[in-house]
């Protein structure tokens, strides 16, 4: 994976929904164009709570221009990448999934997925198996992309661990939360075939 397929990836899977694409048919021309947010979030209805990641995106923009580790200013309204990649940072920090040497809080993790899904064990199941999967390739990627680190001042391992998460979770969605349509069988085709999660 180049940096600008990995960017491209953090961009349309960790956006808000907001950014995401607002075409309303499944474009299945590239692996990138196949990991469309929207898309994802209409095939599989697995709810979501954006509250924290509200918080810290409207906290991470009134700073509006921060200092790097490097010394340079950045504007985080002008880097959606970085933007979002400090989201995720600042969501999993909140939240008390990130240890102190940068590695995933695990059984945090598990029991916040277990208590939000509490309703549906097979989803918090499908949430925790998705994640353990991702753990190693996030980890690996995000250390192959450590320049970016060094750039801005978010780590992007939270923000790579989330978009192969949630990859893996809308490629095995429960047959009661898919939308069965042409086009969510496609996307399911192309995220299948896009897999990263292996490499």
């Amino acid at each position: 994976m180049n940096s600008m397929h990995l960017s491209y990836t953090l961009i349309l899977l960790f956006v808000l929904p907001a950014l995401a694409a607002k075409n309303k048919s499944f474009d299945m021309t590239s692996c990138d164009k196949a990991k469309q947010p929207k898309f994802m979030g209409s095939c599989c209805n697995i709810p979501r709570d954006d509250r924290i990641s509200k918080s810290c995106r409207k906290s991470l923009l009134s700073q509006n221009k921060t200092t790097t580790n490097n010394g340079d200013s950045r504007n985080l309204k002008a880097d959606k990448v970085a933007l979002h990649a400090c989201i995720a940072e600042c969501v999993f920090k909140q939240n008390g999934y990130l240890l102190s040497n940068g590695t995933i809080n695990l059984p945090v993790v598990q029991r916040s997925l277990e208590q939000r899904y509490q309703r549906d064990p097979v989803v918090a199941q499908l949430m925790i198996s998705s994640l353990k999967t991702c753990l190693e390739s996030a980890q690996r990627r995000a250390q192959q992309f450590e320049w970016l680190h060094t750039k801005d001042q978010c780590d992007y391992f939270p923000a790579t661990l989330l978009a192969c998460t949630m990859e893996q979770v809308y490629m095995n969605c429960p047959a009661n939360k898919w939308k069965n349509t042409d086009d969510c069988l496609a996307m399911k085709k192309f995220l299948v075939a896009c897999d990263n999660s292996k490499n």
